[in-house]
């Protein structure tokens, strides 16, 4: 199974923190890719600890420029009805 895929599947169980998504990717270029990719197709949402969600124009910044590295811990990942639709 694909590491986007297993990240799908371990959030049909709740959302999952950055930092534990992290650990489904060989590496933190593949796991940069990946989960950007689920959060451009609308597979998942990205939220902050304090439960607001992360516009998607900070997602270039995050995810292509790398800044996520360093803000693991305060962000997490939420399945979307349409991410989980793709498990199911």
């Amino acid at each position: 199974m694909s590491p986007e895929l297993e990240t799908l599947d371990q959030l049909l169980g709740s959302d999952l923190s950055l930092s534990i998504v992290l650990r489904l990717y060989s590496d933190a270029a593949t796991f940069k890719h990946g989960v950007h990719a689920l959060l451009a197709s609308g597979d998942v949402c990205l939220l902050t600890t304090d439960e607001v969600e992360v516009p998607t124009w900070r997602y270039r910044e995050l995810f292509i420029d790398g800044t996520v590295m360093q803000q693991l811990e305060q962000m997490k990942l939420r399945i979307t009805p349409h991410g989980a639709l793709r498990i199911e």
